[in-house]
This record gives C-alpha cells, structure tokens and sequence, in this order.
C-alpha cells in the first residue's frame, strides 16, 4: 500500500489575477496575495453530517476585516462550511436558489482575498489566506495523508478500467509534476476550449493513465485536487447535493436564459466588449463538454476519497445541463452537444454510475452524493436519444452515433473520424464497466473505425487520420475522394497521392495525414479486442474481418513511433 501526504502550497501569482480581473459583486475587492502551507489532504469513508454547535472543531473565515464563524457566527452569504464525519471540511462559495423560479434568485458573486483559519479542541490547525474564491467552486480540508489503497490490477479486474502497458512505441515520459494549491488547478488546461493536443483530453488523462502504467500517483491527485476549484460545482443548497436533473429536467447553465428554467448562472454578469452581460465562469475556468478532462475518477478507484466521488458527480451533471436543447425539447434530461461532446458526457455518466455503484456496495457512499440509479436514469434517457441512431437512415454510412457540423467553403455538413473515436472509446469504456445495455449501439457505431481500418470500404487505410470527412456522401469512398473543400486540413487528395494509394492502400504503412489521429484509432481497436476477449462484446462475431482491421491498424500506428500515455490500452 502506498501512502502520499499533499501540502497544499502558495497559489501562483497568476492565478491570483486572473481570479480579482474577474469578481463583479465581490464582497472585498482587495488584492492581498496568499501565502503559508496548509495542512494534510485527505479523508475517506463515512457519511456527511453537520456537526452541532458544541463540535470541537470551529472555522472561521475573515473578509474584509470581518470575522465570520463556522457553525456558530454570522455568515457569509452563499458561502457554506460543509462538515463531514470522517472529517473532511469542504468550503462552498455558490448557491442556486428557488429552482421552481421562472428567473435565478440568487446573486452569483467570486470572494476575493480571505484568511481560513480552522480549530480543534482550541488549536489551530489550518490558518490560511486564500487569495480568492470563485463561484460555484469550492475546495477541501482533509486531516489524513492521502493512501492508494488499489492498485492499477485491481482497477483493472474489477473492470473499472482497461489495462495499460507496452504498444511497441514510445512513450514520453511524465513532464514535470505541479502540486496543487488552494483554489489552484495544477497544469490542467482551466480554458477547456483551447483546442490542440493536450494531455488532459481523452477518455482519461496522461496523468491517470501514467498512474495505471505503474507511475506515481502524485500528479493525478493533484488533478483530482484542482477539479473542486473547477466551477461547475450547482450544488442544491436544499439537499447538499448536486442538482437533480430528473426532478428538474431542464435546468441549465447556457450562456443565456434561452433554453429554459431553472437557469443556473456560471456566476456575475460581466459585460462584453461589445456591451452585453454574460454569465462569468471564475478563476480562468471555462468548463466546457467539448473538452471535458476526466479529473476524479481513476483518483478515485485508487484511493477511495469520498470527495473525489463528489466532484466526480459534480462533473457527471454539468456535462449534461451545460446544454439542456434536446432537454428542453423532451423534457427529460438528455446530454448533446458537439459530437466529442456527447462522448465525454456519456464517459463522465459511466465513471459516475459505475463509482457511486462501488461506494454503495462497500456502504461508503456520502450522504452529499446522489445514489447510482439517478446516473443510471440519466443514462437510460440518453439511451433512448442515441439508439435511434442504429435505424436513422442518414447515419448507416458512416455508423454517426450523433449529430454533423457543418464546415468547409460552401459549408456542408461533415464529421470527423477522431470525434467518431473519441465515442467508439467512451463507449467501449461503457460496456467495460458493466453498461451492457449500450452494447448493440457500440458494436454499431464500431463499424467506423472498421471500415477506416480494412481496406476493402473505400478508404486507404494509407490515407491515415482524416480531419473531417462530407457527411452528405454514400460510402467512404467518395467520402475519401471528396474531403472538405475550404477546410484547412481537409482537403481533398491530390492526384498524386490518389496514384501512390491505388498502388499501394497502405502507403507502405506510413499514414499520409493524421499520424496523431491513429494512436486513439489503434486504442479503439484495442480496446474492442479487450471486450472480446472477456465475452463483453462479440466484436469478431460481429465483424469477421476484425483481426485484419487490428493488424492494419496496428501497422500504421507502429510508423509513427510514438505514443502519448491515455491511449496506451493493452488487451491481456
């Protein structure tokens, strides 16, 4: 057993501008840098519970010169002091009001610069000055060293996870770490919108994918850390838990009020350089679903923290009410969004489910946490929505499990065969994890990644990872011969390149576009052959030429001689 102990140190100076440039409504608009160490960070099992007055541990928080008292004191507004059994002490800036309102009751605001001091038995154990604190984020006091309690095999044969090790190609090892810090995001990527390659976008992370190859577990806490300062936390403050997306269907953080009610502001209204007022995330944040990081979850299977499975769960619903169209339209709470989208939703709705299963079972489940049927009922509408891709006649091409995009110089409708990945590897991870309901839709939509890989529809495997490819065509070849004209990345093949792969489909095994698209391709195929294998999913059965498909694959991979830790599945 491994044991790690985090001391949460000074928040970066830019960090602390970013968080004051951004505070409309702040309740101190000083700017004091923060300073000192905190204490330990962890504690798990046991359920949460409001001490009484007389508990013996007290906390209080000075804001402009104003001292406020947890649980007995005055309060500050919107800000809660969450205390836990096992003794965990979770700080809650945010507040979601009277959802049965046709407009938002409260008045989002982000604290600036404030001291937290916490006391047990008359001794301060934590005294510390945070420089700021965004709404609908919040951060964590834990009295315990963190410990990894499972390790990568055990995740691994609970079938929580796929196996990681050796592809044949190398792999970069870890950059350096970068602890986290009190309202601190480590290195993940706060503007989740920044496209690029990124360590943090796939159905997991580098980090947690280098903890699964048997490396140091310490950057994926503070992953795991950093995702309570992410501000997607719509907590109801009437049952100290996430908002309930079946009781209340249509709610949603949109940038506006358009799609319906309850509206959840990401925080103050900040007016635009053209003058309009928006709703503003906090702290450099800009959750978005299209790039959605998995932060919690392996860190949680391999140490059982209770509140990584809150912020999991926190996660879980955001990526569904961020979008709340097809919501609002069947008036039940169904995810969509951009195609990559919809696969990181649906990947964070497994992690939840599967997760609060496993804390249920071990009876470990906090009371602050929703229970494993309500991720299961979102699952279930989503289900429903994307199922009837499998009969959608304008999908049987290409096996789209969700909407085109439109793109190109004139616009056309298209879809791009990474995204198609990214859902073939959410999917593949559903089944893994017990969801074998979504089984006929992954073995489904896999056709797309066969077909890409085989040679005998249309699409020279040699051709390698196209950026985006005409939706409107009728089979992969004309899709292939077409490209997307006016698209930078997608146009269509020269003359030359169509000779060198009518003489050779396969380029001679090295890609001619895309080389990085195919390390993701090659796990899908991996991963398909893991499901296989333990009777998950008759992949063979469905496909006879699978095992072409994977060596065809594994071939292009092998040229490139590289590859990135999240996608190094193994089948074994």
């Amino acid at each position: 057993m491994e044991t790690r102990r985090y001391t949460l140190l000074r928040s970066r100076d830019d960090d602390i501008l970013a968080a004051m440039a951004n505070r409309p409504n702040s309740l101190n608009r000083r700017r004091v840098l923060a300073g000192g160490a905190a204490g330990g960070v962890l504690g798990f099992t046991g359920l949460s519970a409001q001490p009484p007055s007389s508990s013996n541990v007290k906390v209080s928080i000075v804001l402009d010169g104003v001292t406020y008292g947890y649980p007995d004191g005055s309060k500050i507004p919107s800000y809660y002091v969450l205390f836990r059994q096992d003794g965990r002490i979770v700080f809650h800036l945010g507040a979601l009001g009277n959802l049965s309102a046709a407009s938002p009751t409260t008045q989002p605001y982000h604290m600036a610069a404030h001291q937290v001091r916490i006391e047990r038995d008359g001794k301060i154990i934590l005294n510390e000055t945070l420089p700021a604190h965004w709404w609908n984020a919040e951060w964590t006091y834990r009295p315990k060293p963190i410990e990894v309690v499972k390790k990568p095999a055990q995740i691994v044969a609970a079938h929580r996870m796929f196996p990681y090790g050796g592809t044949g190609a190398k792999l970069s090892r870890p950059g350096p770490r970068v602890p986290y810090s009190l309202m601190g995001s480590s290195n993940i990527t706060p503007g989740m919108g920044m496209t690029g390659e990124r360590q943090d976008i796939g159905l997991i992370t580098d980090n947690s994918a280098y903890f699964m190859l048997g490396e140091s577990a310490d950057p994926m806490i503070d992953w795991a850390l950093s995702a309570g300062s992410c501000p997607m936390h719509f907590r109801d403050e009437s049952t100290g838990k996430p908002i309930d997306l079946i009781k209340y269907p249509i709610a949603n953080s949109y940038s506006t009020p358009a799609q319906g009610a309850p509206w959840i502001m990401r925080g103050p209204m900040v007016a635009a350089s053209n003058g309009v007022k928006w709703p503003s995330w906090g702290g450099r944040w800009e959750p978005q679903q299209a790039h959605y990081t998995e932060m919690s979850y392996v860190a949680y299977l391999a140490t059982q923290d209770p509140g990584f499975l809150e912020d999991l769960q926190y996660s879980a619903n955001f990526t569904v009410l961020c979008d709340a169209a097809m919501s609002a339209k069947f008036k039940r709470a169904t995810l969509h969004g951009e195609y990559r989208g919809v696969a990181w939703a649906l990947r964070n709705l497994y992690m939840a489910h599967a997760a609060t299963q496993d804390a249920e079972a071990a009876g470990t489940l906090p009371a602050s946490c929703m229970p494993s049927s309500y991720f299961k009922a979102l699952l279930d509408n989503a289900l429903v929505f994307y199922s009837a891709s499998i009969t959608n006649p304008t999908r049987q091409p290409f096996r789209l499990v969700s909407d085109l995009v439109s793109a190109g110089n004139p616009s056309i409708p298209v879809f791009a065969p990474w995204q198609c990945d990214y859902m073939l590897t959410a999917l593949a991870f559903g089944v893994l994890t017990g969801h074998s309901d979504w089984t006929p839709l992954y073995l489904w939509a896999l056709k797309n990644a066969i077909d890409r890989s085989d040679a005998a529809s249309g699409y020279p495997p040699g051709w390698g990872g196209a950026y985006y490819l005409d939706g409107t065509k009728p089979d992969w070849q004309s899709t292939f011969l077409a490209g997307v004209p006016g698209l930078g990345g997608a146009e269509p093949p020269t003359a030359d390149e169509l000779a060198s792969l009518k003489a050779d489909p396969y380029h001679g095994g090295v890609p001619m576009k895309g080389r990085e698209y195919l390390m993701t391709t090659r796990a899908v195929l991996v991963m398909a052959d893991y499901l296989d294998k333990k009777g998950l999913a008759g992949v063979r059965q469905t496909y006879p030429n699978f095992d072409t498909c994977l060596k065809n694959m594994d071939r292009m991979f092998s040229s490139s001689g590289r590859v990135n830790a999240r996608v190094s599945v193994v089948a074994v």
